[in-house]
This record gives structure tokens, sequence and C-alpha cells, in this order.
């Protein structure tokens, strides 16, 4: 109990006059988060626009003319059987062009201009069962779907799906990318801001190392400000883009991060403001050499 009072003692005694320093350093780290921040608040609402999608992708199989209603029902009991399918919905012609009149009222005289002996195809809604909706798993159930007797085409969201996977993925890469970037430079910001630190304070460290105080004393008060410097960063980094983000709701629809993910952006601040200050101590507190005995 004692270490730690002394050890919280010389952390405020390191902070004690520094205001200025202390604040431009957190300012930089702040700014640093904001960058970083930001790029995962688009990432988070791009994944959860993709979540969305697939959650509610299903597959549509059009049915040829020459299928009937009754051989069409019984096409979807085989189908209503098959491993990944939930449910299968009937859509008869008549019923597939009163929903394309409703949903699409400003096209309907395309209909009229093709005449009453054309119909739209009679079609089977297909609905996944949970954990389905993967590209590969709805491509494969497609492929499987479309080589059935009395099916004309099959369609999935082909078309947007596989571009959105893409997008996701690079913007994790980037992501990775930003945060790796993020972790260098303020490791290096936060070094030098330890060894200014300990050059202030050179002549307090020298006589506590005579005193015989332990190296880890001796380096703990700097590193513990290393922490708090990268956690107080990344909270004042997250405060600043939630304030952005309220600011563009109105314009932009989105969500902020969740809490996990801010739990772990503060988590980086504190194990980068560590980094930072590990490495400024290895150069401005050098470790004791140990004196081997002469034998």
């Amino acid at each position: 109990m004692n270490e730690l009072r002394a050890l919280l003692r010389e952390t405020l005694l390191n902070l004690r006059g520094r205001n200025s320093s202390i604040l431009a350093t957190l300012l930089m780290v702040s700014l640093s988060f904001v960058v970083f921040d930001t790029f995962l608040v688009i990432t988070w609402n791009i994944r959860e626009i993709l979540r969305s999608e697939q959650e509610n992708v299903g597959i549509e199989m059009f049915l040829t003319d020459s299928l009937d209603e009754r051989s069409a029902r019984a096409l979807a009991d085989v189908v209503s059987g098959m491993d990944g399918v939930r449910s299968v919905y009937f859509v008869s012609s008549a019923e597939a062009e009163a929903l394309f009149r409703a949903e699409m009222p400003e096209r309907s005289d395309l209909l009229d201009l093709l005449g009453d002996g054309y119909g739209l195809p009679a079609s089977l809604q297909v609905s996944l069962q949970p954990g389905w909706e993967s590209e590969e798993r709805i491509s494969t159930l497609a492929g499987t779907l479309s080589r059935l007797e009395g099916v004309g085409d099959v369609v999935w969201g082909e078309d947007y799906l596989p571009g959105l996977n893409r997008v996701v993925g690079a913007l994790q890469k980037l992501d990775i990318f930003a945060g790796a970037v993020l972790v260098l430079s303020i490791s290096l910001m936060v070094a030098n801001t330890m060894r200014l630190s300990v050059s202030r304070r050179s002549l307090t460290v020298e006589i506590l190392g005579i005193c015989g105080a332990s190296d880890w004393f001796l380096r703990a008060p700097f590193l513990l400000e290393g922490i708090l410097t990268g956690f107080t960063g990344s909270a004042g980094g997250l405060l600043l883009t939630a304030v952005a983000s309220a600011l563009m709701q109105a314009g932009v629809g989105h969500d902020f991060l969740p809490g996990r993910w801010v739990s772990g952006v503060l988590l980086l601040g504190a194990v980068t403001g560590f980094i930072g200050s590990w490495i400024g101590l290895r150069s401005a507190i050098p470790r004791p050499r140990r004196q081997e005995r002469k034998t």
C-alpha cells in the first residue's frame, strides 16, 4: 500500500507544472484518434447495412409459363424441405401484377402498353433460415434451385451484395492500417513527452536511484503517466467524434460506435500510451548494469 501511495505521489509530481505541454500532447492524441474513430464509425455503419441486407435477402424463383399453379405449389413443397430454407411463398401471375402496380404506380402504364395477353411470370419467394445469409451459401442454394424443372430464372441480390462485401473488407483493412499508423505516431509522441518529463525530473530520479529505489519504482510513475495520456486522449477523440456525429445526424442518418467498440478504442489508447512511455524510458532511464561477481 505504501508503494502504491508513493507511486501515485510521484506520478502527480511528474504532472505538476506541465499544464501546457500536457494539454498540447492530449490535443494531438485526441485529434489523431478523431481520424481513426471516423473510419470506425463509417465501417460500423456499412457493416450494419450489410448485416441488414443479408438478414432480409431472399431468393426469388421465376417460373416458366408451362408450369401450372398446382405444379408450382408442388415445387414449393419440394423447395421448402431443402436445407437453409425457412419458408416458400407462391406468387401467382395476377398477384405479381398487382404488386407491381402497387409498388411502382408510375410504371404501371408499361403493363397497359403490353396488352392483356402479357402477364408477369409467377414466382416462388424463398426466405432463408438464420445463418444462411452469406454470399457463398446463397449462391450455392440459388444454383441448385435454378436447375429444378419449371424454373426460368433465379435472383437473390447478386448484383450488389458481393460489391458491398468487398467494400466492408476494404474498410476493415483500412481500419487496421489506420490503427497501426495511429499506434506508431502516438507512441512516438508519448515517447518524446516521457523523455522531456524524465529530463525535467532527472535530479529526483538520480537521487532515488542512489537511495536504492528499484528500477520498477523509477519507471512506474512515467509508465502510468503514459497510460493516462493515451487513455485520456482516446476518450477526448471519442468525445469529439461523438459531437461531430451528432451534428451530422440530421443530414446523414447513422449510428455511433457500440459500447464494445468504444471500450476497444479506450483500451487501444491506454496500451498505445504504455508502449510510447516504455519506448521513451528505454533511452531516458537506462537499466542499471549488473556487475558480475569475480570468483
